[in-house]
């Protein structure tokens, strides 16, 4: 039902009523009254019934805007929540967090003061209201004293209406806006308080759309209600901005640690072999020269390998050595040129293994595994053979590589500064599986790689 019809039948009601008691009263009790004392009795039943009902819907009108603001404000609040979440830059998320406080009580200021680890002082504060050109004017920004350090004492919110009579007002820096209410809320995080919002001079609702006659009004109980509302949604964008940047930093640092590993185990080691090939070469010249220039043809195609894997780092693509091979064809193309670069005899056992089971990135990662104890044994082994195997069983696929020469000292190689042990060992625990380094009792050192066989294993190197 229409509201006016409400408050005309909140009129007429009462009035129709004692009409109706005045006719019964006559009827049934014989009471008579006089013209003037019927008139005088309508007219303060009428009055009666006039000032109730105005003052009936006067509350009804009240409380019917005060759930309107509410409603606006809740809805607000959550369009402010969706906004948070759509934002992961950190930075960015700050600034909306200010900016949308702001609106969702109608201030004219607003700032937001990132604590430290010690939660004692300001680490970064964040304005809005203001233009940057008139922020710079101001000087450095507050560190968490005054009134503001209030909040950051006692954590809990924080109303002052005339912030010129306060005890802790200090007074204001040059250049800085006159302000004369504040509100303020802590943002907590797991218990932890990791900021707090300022808002300071509310806007009647009214004056909004009038930045030259705005009228300046307390901030009330419901603005710090959704103020506080909305410090949680903000931590919990705050914290998700955060954890963002902390991914985003370990991948970066996991891509560094890829790309050196990928450096050493590659190209650096492709080009050792270039400029041990090279230097077999010098010494063969003046004797072998059908050799040597065969060996020089060579060691250009393989920096050409090189320069090509280069390149693609920089691209940010994988290396060009082993892309295109399965596992059978890349061991046997480490084992010709293990072979010709040490005249070593290379024994291959590689029947059985099906090189369908593994993924691309599984190969890669082998390859690099098996490079490395290859240039291992030819830096340090002093051996004259080495034998290579393959084998298939039980859903694991493993990789031996032995050589016939002097044992490495595990203990000496542990403490070494150098990459390669550590860097198969990150290898092979990418693919999910173990790998082992030890001495043979004939002399020599065994590599031993086990890897399950699970396609499109997800490499953790990635």
């Amino acid at each position: 039902m229409d509201k006016r019809v409400l408050r005309w039948l909140s009129i007429i009601l009462p009035i129709g009523f004692w009409l109706m008691v005045i006719l019964l009263s006559g009827k049934l009790f014989g009471e008579k009254h006089t013209p003037i004392e019927n008139a005088f009795s309508l007219s303060m039943v009428s009055v009666g019934a006039i000032a109730f009902s105005t003052w009936v819907f006067r509350y009804i009108d009240r409380r019917e805007a005060d759930i309107k603001r509410r409603a606006t404000q809740l809805a607000a609040l959550n369009s402010a929540a969706l906004a948070l979440t759509t934002e992961l830059d950190l930075g960015v998320v700050l600034q909306k967090v200010v900016d949308i406080s702001r609106e969702l009580v109608n201030a004219r200021y607003g700032a937001l003061g990132v604590l430290s680890e010690g939660e004692d002082y300001f680490e970064q504060f964040i304005s809005s209201g203001i233009s940057s050109d008139h922020r710079a004017t101001i000087g450095p920004p507050p560190v968490g004293k005054g009134i503001l350090g209030m909040l950051i004492k006692e954590g809990r919110p924080l109303r002052v209406d005339s912030l010129d009579k306060h005890d802790r007002q200090t007074g204001f820096p040059p250049n800085h806006p006159i302000m004369k209410s504040l509100i303020g809320v802590p943002i907590v995080s797991k218990g932890k308080v990791i900021g707090d919002l300022y808002l300071s001079d509310k806007i009647a609702q009214e004056n909004v759309e009038q930045p030259n006659n705005q009228k300046i009004i307390s901030f009330e109980d419901q603005d710090q209600q959704v103020l506080e509302m909305f410090a949680v949604q903000a931590a919990i964008a705050i914290e998700n901005a955060k954890l963002y940047r902390q991914v985003q930093e370990l991948v970066v640092l996991r891509e560094r640690e890829r790309f050196g590993m990928d450096l050493h185990d590659g190209i650096i080691q492709s080009i050792y072999a270039i400029g041990l090939m090279l230097d077999d070469t010098q010494r063969r010249m003046a004797n072998d020269t059908e050799t040597s220039s065969e060996r020089i043809v060579q060691a250009i195609h393989g920096l050409n390998d090189v320069i090509s894997d280069i390149r693609n780092y920089i691209l940010d693509l994988r290396p060009q050595r082993f892309q295109g091979r399965d596992l059978i064809q890349g061991i046997q193309e480490l084992a010709r040129a293990f072979k010709a670069n040490t005249f070593m005899s290379v024994n291959l056992n590689l029947d059985g293994v099906d090189p369908e089971k593994t993924n691309p990135q599984q190969t890669v990662e082998i390859l690099h595994i098996a490079q490395e104890a290859l240039n291992n044994i030819r830096k340090h082994a002093r051996a004259s053979s080495v034998d290579i195997g393959l084998v298939e069983q039980d859903g694991m696929l493993s990789l031996r590589i032995e050589d016939n020469g002097v044992s490495i000292d595990l203990e000496k190689a542990e403490q070494s500064k150098g990459d390669g042990l550590r860097n198969m060992r990150e290898r092979a625990v990418a693919l999910g599986g173990n790998i082992l380094v030890e001495n043979r009792k004939q002399g020599g050192t065994r590599v031993l790689l086990d890897v399950p066989l699970v396609e499109e294993l997800e490499i953790a190197s990635q």
